[in-house]
């Protein structure tokens, strides 16, 4: 799962002053447009609220990309390819073929998927999560994440994400950025449990040694 998270040297336009936070608002269409609704709302919060200066980058999907129109409608924001932009100036850019080189350059990421979440916390990232409509990113989905990823995930919420509980997460978001000791810890806790790239391959030599063995 840690393979192929190689970035490819993409230009990101990123501001090396500020920090960055990736939202991961899963693959499956209708329910990625509805997550990434409920993540713009929380980067609203997080930026009236932060001390830091704070960029924001999506890993998105091809088919979530061509909802991007509707999606900045049903906000009152503007969109021009691939940039959501409010009424105050706040920036989100959004990219369908650059899920590694926004991974590996985030600071903390807000993650409503499986796999990608997994591989955040894989990558030594702190990831934030809060539960969607479904059907797939619901509290019962993230809380099984919650336990399977430990320290570097946390789910606030236990019921799908209103105005209440997007507070709490900015919030959260703005301490967890402050907290150094806990960020060096998901750095360990991450390859404790998503181990080291390069599992394919091993994996693969497994296999090709046991038929090997069969047929000599």
């Amino acid at each position: 799962m840690m393979d192929n998270l190689t970035p490819r040297g993409v230009n990101l336009n990123l501001d090396s002053a500020s920090l960055m936070i990736a939202l991961l608002p899963g693959s499956r269409i209708p329910e990625a447009r509805n997550n990434l609704i409920l993540l713009l709302k929380l980067v609203e919060m997080i930026d009236q609220i932060s001390s830091q200066k704070i960029q924001f980058r999506v890993a998105a999907v091809g088919s979530l990309m061509a909802e991007l129109d509707q999606i900045a409608i049903c906000l009152n924001w503007q969109h021009q390819n691939g940039r959501l932009t409010n009424k105050n100036g706040l920036e989100v850019i959004c990219y369908s073929d650059s899920f590694a080189d926004i991974l590996n350059a985030a600071n903390l990421v807000l993650g409503m998927a499986g796999t990608a979440n997994e591989q955040a916390v894989g990558l030594g990232k702190p990831v934030i999560t809060i539960p969607g409509n479904g059907p797939a990113f619901t509290y019962r989905f993230a809380e099984a994440q919650l336990r399977l990823l430990g320290l570097s995930i946390q789910l606030i919420g236990t019921k799908p994400a209103d105005d209440s509980i997007l507070n709490q997460t900015a919030q959260k978001v703005k301490q967890t950025l402050e907290n150094t000791e806990y960020l060096k810890l998901c750095l360990n806790n991450g390859e404790q449990r998503m181990g080291k790239p390069g599992g394919s391959l091993k994996i693969a030599q497994f296999i090709i040694n046991s038929v090997s063995g069969k047929l000599s």
